[in-house]
């Protein structure tokens, strides 16, 4: 179908573009050096600029008085026969010679694809043919629709809009069978390239992506391992997830999630791979039946070796060829078996193994005391299953309602969780607490058991306050009232006066000054910070002290190994870079003269120069001109160093 229009705008840019790229030039070279040698070049420069562009400013300023050529536009797809959850490459080409007036195209997505993306790029080629010129631009749109369903559907038309009148392209059919289950590797969709058989196999073999289940029969709710492992002998780059399975049938755990590839060697059938595990889950199925899970899809590049490069190709990542692909892992399909019959009284659907015990403080209580009991469940399975144990007797306690903790290990989904109850002794003597009882089924063994915490003894004593009569109550109501509510206030008739409220009180006020305060502080904070940014002189200042301090620390070590020149060195640097942190100088080349009329200049008191001077002189001695110093000497001369570094520090 043809079409003709103009779009005059494009190749006017193009001819800005081109000059601007000369002036461009032109100015840098000016930039440097010898106007006149700059000149010179830029005038060879400019003539063979002249010859390179000539050719391209003629093509752009023909096409730009030129008609625009037909439009045409043609579908495509990479496969026609899929299988259920492929990827389906459905590509539409646009030829014009400009574009501008040319909408993007339309595809309807048929019942039982999805659309998951798209994406175009845009190329122009220019022909010379016998005196003529011909220019003609491509824009290519890539749709990737995922099937859904069994079926064959129809692609396309995909339709455009050029000068108000609508283009469409032919129409593809595609059919989409029943999924194999086999680990496949395809180009990615995004490519629009296919693969000849030859390559597509060898890519086959060196890269694949395994799912390994623990086991392929289960029970309800028990727990079943699954590995996702990747296995090549490419170097991989922009290695990402593409489908990612919702499991559906099954509660799932994450217990690692590859957040990079570590990649380990291991031998497969005789040949080395590179293998990083991306993932491994838990998996509690919740219905019976057989369950397929879905396939894990990872897409990524393949380098396949060095190709040529241009003569303007300055990147240098383009020296090596990549090819884009898709890696799904196969079908795992596990049989999930109910559970047997003749589940034991409480169950409530805990299947693994597990163990129980259970703790009472204090032991020792008054009658309507409470008493904290903890009762924990540890084991391997879902936790989160399991319900809350068959609480003993309750003639002989009062029990509320629970505090859930669940605590859980990576490892596989195994850990404890642990119920926290309140329990209100009912009677007075030596009472014991009976066992709490769990139900749950065993899928080693395929049998239901049963587990009890251990009778806990509590010494209970009669409470303090007896039961007061009320009138119209028979005594049986009396009591029942009395134990009911000794427990929350055994020790008090009446309630204290708590005296003033909360705003009348005085440290209410001071703690409201707290934000306030941490405001202030922290305003001074980031005003001290960009001073010691932006302000040298203060920041030296600032560091002065702990350098010299740093610096006397590593002069103390060399004097204790013994190293005399090496000590009065440090101690020479310490005190000189300390003056000079002080008085915003440079530490190089600092004399005990200099240092003396810089420190004349600042007020120093004589007596504390000549000290300075003293340290220096011994320094100057002890490294050229070495003679026997002692270890006394040395310390002598580092606590007179100490000691001016601190009267400095008030001085200047």
């Amino acid at each position: 179908m043809a079409m003709h229009g103009k779009n005059n705008t494009e190749t006017g840019g193009w001819g800005l573009v081109s000059w601007a790229v000369v002036s461009r030039l032109a100015f840098c070279i000016l930039k440097k050096g010898d106007s006149f040698v700059s000149l010179r070049v830029l005038c060879g420069f400019h003539v063979s600029l002249f010859f390179f562009f000539l050719p391209i400013c003629i093509v752009l300023l023909w096409a730009q008085g030129a008609d625009a050529q037909d439009v045409t536009v043609q579908a495509s797809v990479d496969r026609t026969r899929v299988e259920v959850g492929d990827l389906i490459q459905f590509t539409v080409e646009v030829e014009a010679a400009q574009m501008g007036r040319v909408s993007a195209p339309q595809v309807p997505t048929p019942d039982g694809l999805q659309l998951t993306g798209s994406t175009s790029s845009t190329s122009m080629s220019v022909n010379i043919v016998n005196g003529e010129m011909t220019t003609k631009r491509t824009t290519t749109y890539h749709f990737s629709f995922r099937a859904q369903q069994q079926g064959t559907y129809v692609l396309g038309p995909a339709q455009l809009v050029h000068d108000g009148k609508t283009i469409r392209s032919d129409q593809v059919r595609v059919e989409v069978v029943k999924r194999s289950g086999r680990p496949q590797t395809r180009p990615a969709p995004s490519t629009g390239r296919s693969m000849g058989g030859s390559e597509l196999r060898e890519i086959e073999q060196n890269l694949f992506l395994q799912a390994i289940p623990e086991k392929r029969m289960v029970y309800v709710g028990e727990q079943v391992g699954v590995t996702y492992k990747l296995f090549t002998r490419y170097d991989l780059r922009n290695v990402q997830y593409g489908h990612v399975p919702t499991f559906t049938g099954f509660w799932a755990e994450t217990v690692f999630d590859a957040q990079r590839l570590n990649m380990q060697r291991e031998v497969v059938d005789g040949r080395a791979f590179n293998t990083a595990l991306l993932k491994r889950l838990a998996l509690f199925s919740t219905t019976a039946g057989k369950h397929t899970l879905e396939q894990l899809e990872v897409n990524c590049e393949i380098v396949a070796g060095r190709r040529s490069r241009g003569l303007f190709d300055f990147d240098p990542f383009s020296a090596f060829d990549t090819q884009q692909v898709t890696v799904r892992s196969g079908d795992i399909e596990i049989e999930v078996k109910p559970l047997p019959a003749g589940a034991p009284k409480g169950f409530g659907g805990a299947v693994g193994q597990f163990e129980m015990r259970a703790e009472a403080i204090p032991n020792q209580v008054k009658a309507g005391d409470p008493v904290a009991v903890k009762v924990v469940v540890q084991g391997a399975g879902n936790l989160h299953a399991i319900d809350e144990p068959i609480r003993p007797d309750r003639a002989r306690f009062k029990f509320y309602d629970p505090k859930t903790n669940l605590e859980t290990q990576k490892q596989g989904v195994s850990g404890k969780k642990t119920f926290e109850y309140v329990a209100i002794p009912q009677k007075a003597g030596q009472v014991i607490l009976p066992p709490f009882t769990l139900a749950y089924f065993d899928p080693v063994q395929r049998r239901y058991k049963t587990v009890q915490t251990e009778p806990i003894a509590l010494h209970v004593t009669p409470g303090e306050l007896a039961p007061q009569p009320v009138d119209g109550l028979r005594g049986e109501e009396v009591r029942a009232l009395g134990s009911d509510i000794r427990y929350i206030k055994p020790d008090r008739i009446h309630l204290a006066d708590q005296g003033l409220l909360l705003y009348q009180r005085s440290g209410f006020w001071l703690l409201q000054l707290i934000p306030v305060l941490g405001v202030v502080g922290a305003y001074a904070y980031r005003r001290h910070r960009a001073r010691l940014v932006g302000d040298v002189a203060y920041a030296r200042r600032r560091r002065s002290r702990s350098e010299a301090q740093r610096r006397l620390g590593r002069a103390k070590g060399l004097m204790e190994s013994g190293d005399s020149a090496g000590f009065h060195g440090e101690v020479h640097r310490s005190l000189a870079q300390f003056v000079a942190d002080r008085t915003n100088l440079s530490a190089a080349g600092l004399t005990a003269d200099h240092i003396g009329a810089v420190l004349v200049e600042h007020g120093v008191d004589a007596q504390v120069i000549a000290g300075v001077q003293d340290v220096f002189g011994q320094c100057d001695q002890a490294r050229f001109a070495p003679g026997q110093i002692s270890e006394e000497q040395m310390q002598a001369l580092f606590a007179q160093a100490e000691d001016l570094i601190g009267m400095l520090e008030r001085c200047i």
